[in-house]
């Protein structure tokens, strides 16, 4: 299941989807982002590679976000946090 939790990046929304895939990945990166205001960042966590590219396309073609950042976490698995800026 997927959450909204605490921030790492000031001023920030956490969503964690890990345990998603696509098309999933954006459809709750899409319902979180239109909660916000614009302008407001949301930090998504996720492990599925595929979403990396997905998501920031989808993003940028459906005018709700944009890409700032992907940071890889240092796990015993791949995992990441996009940061996405509402638009």
């Amino acid at each position: 299941m997927s959450s909204i939790g605490e921030p790492n990046y000031k001023g920030s929304i956490h969503l964690d989807i890990r345990g998603k895939t696509c098309p999933l990945t954006f459809v709750y990166t899409k319902l979180a982002l239109e909660e916000l205001p614009k302008g407001k960042i949301l930090e998504v966590y996720l492990d599925f590679p595929a979403a990396l590219k997905n998501i920031p396309e989808s993003c940028k073609t459906q005018n709700i976000a944009e890409l700032l950042e992907i940071k890889e976490l240092h796990s015993d698995k791949p995992e990441w946090i996009m940061l996405l800026k509402k638009m």
